[in-house]
């Protein structure tokens, strides 16, 4: 009867192992595939936990916030800053490099009316218009600044639709003119890794729409921060336009809004 040889692995040194042993040392495709699956779903929890731990800061720096505003009995002018916290001004280093403060040091003798709450949603700044219609109060000028929230609750479109709407219609009563300053496109927001960063910029591009058709609809200038000349602005070294949580504007991004704002709107500073 034949023998059968097992013929042996070479190992360095010239030592030999049987096959069998070789190979129980290589590892098995399944084994590798669960490896690199188990490598992947850990890099995953660590960049969402990461995530949320920067949402969590962006809100309790946004709770921080103090909105400027200066009430004057003998004015000009009446001014109103309406929405959420860019309308507050988080992000800023000082309150007056806010747009509030920045208007109002153009215009010394206006009357700045700031009701503006972070976390404000399209749907939350009617009820800030509703406030003020009830108070009496009419204004010049309303700057809105709103939109982000939705943005990143992702607010469905018909109802942020019938939301811009409303909220236009009120505001119609309540200024003389309105001028809407939109989010950017909060894909380039630091806070947002991918792939958040590409849904949230497929969401900017989604609600600026329709936002700016609303404000066409109700003969509002609507300023568009995610359209892409105002992008590449905000691409290029991105993390010197955003606040330290990554998320909101710092001063020199209110800067460059309200720049934009005062040449779309034709503003000049009051006459001395």
């Amino acid at each position: 009867m034949a023998t059968s040889v097992c013929c042996p692995s070479r190992l360095p040194g010239n030592q030999t192992t049987p096959a069998f042993m070789a190979s129980a040392l290589k590892p098995s495709a399944e084994k590798v595939l669960l490896l690199l699956t188990s490598l992947v779903l850990a890099g995953v929890v660590l960049e969402a936990a990461a995530f949320w731990r920067g949402i969590g800061r962006a809100r309790r720096f946004a709770a921080a916030g103090r909105r400027f505003e200066r009430r004057l009995s003998a004015r000009r002018a009446a001014m109103l800053i309406l929405g959420d916290s860019t309308g507050v001004g988080v992000g800023a280093t000082r309150p007056e490099e806010s747009i509030a403060g920045l208007l109002a040091a153009d215009y010394p003798d206006a009357d700045i009316v700031n009701v503006a709450v972070s976390g404000t949603r399209v749907d939350g700044a009617i009820a800030q218009v509703q406030k003020c219609l009830e108070a009496g109060l009419h204004f010049d000028l309303a700057l809105l600044l709103v939109g982000g929230n939705d943005v990143v609750a992702d607010t469905p479109l018909h109802q942020l639709t019938d939301d811009c709407d409303t909220l236009l219609r009120a505001l119609g009563r309540l200024a003389v003119r309105t001028a809407w300053l939109g989010p950017p496109d909060l894909g380039l927001a630091p806070l947002f890794p991918r792939p958040y960063a590409w849904v949230m910029a497929s969401r900017s591009r989604a609600a600026s729409q329709v936002f700016s058709a609303a404000a066409a609809r109700h003969n509002v200038v609507f300023i568009d921060f995610s359209a892409s000349s105002h992008a590449a602005h905000f691409r290029k070294r991105r993390r010197d336009h955003f606040a330290i949580d990554g998320f909101h504007p710092n001063s020199a991004s209110y800067g460059y809004g309200y720049a934009t704002t005062r040449r779309m709107l034709g503003l000049q500073p009051l006459p001395g």
